[in-house]
């Protein structure tokens, strides 16, 4: 099995060796690795030149900084061309900071090709650096008719995707203006892309990834229960989260679909977001305690629409 690997580098000189190691460590696969460099100056690109000589390994530094691990994978995913994708049975992305289990790529392997499926996601195993305390996340809920309206599939470091769904992912990056997208989640636009398209979703119990929660990893602690991860996630719902997903996603659906007029109703007015709540409820979320959050945020009034 061919499996290619992205990850998305950007100062991350502290971790990134641990989890190179553990990419590199991957059982009964064969692997390549492409890190795309977002314009670290911490000495990454060096550090990986200097440890790391595998032809299995290739270094890109993004002459135009992204910005973002979201926009930087969605850059990667343009930049390789269609022929390499060929290549191999999966890809797969990666994050920096974390530690893949030895089996994470078999088992998702077995998993896709068993279920005939294009996207394969996990829980995972949060774990805080400081404390060394591990809990799972779980993201492994049944599916719900309109879940991929409001939410992401896990952690986009758990995806692996069939080639031909990395293919078509490619040809809708290019063609969607996600650079201005405010809040842009890349693991929510796959996701979404994938429920949208009618592809087959598999969603594993089991985790396999050490989910490294730590003092500069800012978006990895809103998984967290901590004061700071709620407060954080009401100061984004606040300031639009679902507002500008639902307005970029639009553009995505058919004009006259259940789907457009769900989005629209949500952002319209406070009653006919209400109307949304009310007549679709536990459709738009997989898992119920997550739907009553959902119906409970959404009461917050919006600071701006901006």
């Amino acid at each position: 099995m061919n499996i290619l690997i992205i990850l998305a580098s950007f100062n991350g000189v502290k971790h990134i060796k641990q989890q190179i190691d553990s990419i590199l460590s991957q059982e009964d696969v064969n692997i390549d690795l492409k890190i795309f460099d977002d314009g670290s100056s911490d000495g990454t690109v060096e550090l990986i030149s200097s440890i790391f000589t595998s032809e299995r390994i290739q270094i890109i530094q993004n002459e135009n900084p992204t910005g973002s691990s979201a926009k930087n994978f969605f850059q990667a995913l343009q930049q390789i061309e269609e022929v390499c994708f060929e290549k191999y049975n999966y890809i797969a992305f990666a994050d920096q900071d974390d530690i893949w289990l030895p089996n994470k790529l078999k088992e998702a392997g077995i998993i896709l090709d068993t279920q005939e499926a294009d996207l394969y996601m996990s829980n995972l195993i949060l774990w805080q650096e400081k404390s060394n305390q591990k809990s799972i996340v779980n993201k492994a809920f049944s599916q719900k008719k309109y879940d991929y309206l409001f939410e992401g599939g896990s952690a986009g470091c758990t995806y692996v995707l069939s080639t031909k769904f990395a293919i078509k992912l490619k040809e809708i990056i290019k063609n969607t203006d996600y650079l201005y997208w405010k809040f842009f989640s890349h693991d929510w636009f796959i996701y979404f892309i994938a429920r949208s398209n009618n592809l087959k979703v598999a969603i594993d119990k089991r985790a396999f990834i050490l989910y490294r929660i730590h003092e500069t990893n800012i978006h990895g602690q809103l998984n967290t229960l901590s004061i700071f991860a709620i407060k954080e996630r009401l100061k984004l719902i606040a300031n639009g989260w679902y507002y500008h997903h639902a307005k970029g996603f639009i553009s995505l659906l058919p004009l006259n679909s259940k789907e457009v007029k769900i989005y629209k109703w949500y952002t319209e007015n406070y009653i006919t977001r209400l109307y949304v709540l009310f007549r679709y409820n536990f459709s738009l979320m997989r898992s119920t305690k997550k739907a009553f959050q959902f119906f409970l945020v959404s009461l917050i009034p919006l600071k701006n629409n901006n």
